[in-house]
């Protein structure tokens, strides 16, 4: 694991170095871009337009790099007074480099990511649903806090909830047997 936090050390640096140099380019243009503004009275208002708007979308950049160099600042920091960094949150596995570049506040290994973002999308899936079922018994009812009534021939109250994680693999063959 050293060695894995020296090469990302040292692929974070080599990368803070090119966001300086990308950063100090943008900086130049923006600063080329100020004087010709100011100096050149006998631009067109068209022109004068498209300049401002290229020093904004020039700022924007600006912005995005600074902030961009501040989170690489941060992740060498904390690489470096963090033993366990890298590490996932939720299985204890190494987080690989290469996500870490991508994505420097990586918490959670992709497996895990994968499993957090399925179950946020079934909690979405669920809050859809209950909104329409609760849109559909205001039209029916008049009253949106109301849910409607269900078929007892749908839902049997008999069967046991299957939790979330459960849900991809197979079912316990002795949870099928009947009793």
């Amino acid at each position: 694991m050293k060695d894995d936090r020296l090469d990302l050390l040292e692929k974070l640096t080599e990368k803070k170095k090119e966001f300086e140099q990308a950063l100090k380019r943008l900086t130049d243009k923006q600063k080329d871009y100020q004087e010709d503004l100011e100096t050149d009275s006998a631009m067109d208002e068209s022109d004068q337009a498209q300049r401002e708007i290229s020093v904004s979308s020039n700022y924007s950049l600006i912005e995005r790099k600074s902030q961009e160099l501040k989170n690489i600042d941060r992740l060498i920091r904390q690489v470096d007074a963090d033993a366990h960094f890298g590490m996932c949150e939720e299985c204890g596995k190494r987080i690989p480099p290469e996500r870490l570049l991508i994505i420097p506040e990586a918490t959670l290994c992709v497996a895990c990511q994968r499993e957090l973002e399925k179950v946020d999308s079934l909690r979405r899936m669920s809050r859809q649903t209950s909104l329409r079922l609760r849109m559909h018994s205001a039209e029916d009812t008049g009253n949106e806090n109301e849910l409607p009534a269900l078929d007892e021939e749908i839902i049997d109250s008999g069967l046991e909830m299957i939790p979330f994680t459960d849900l991809e693999e197979p079912p316990d063959p002795a949870f099928l047997k009947e009793e």
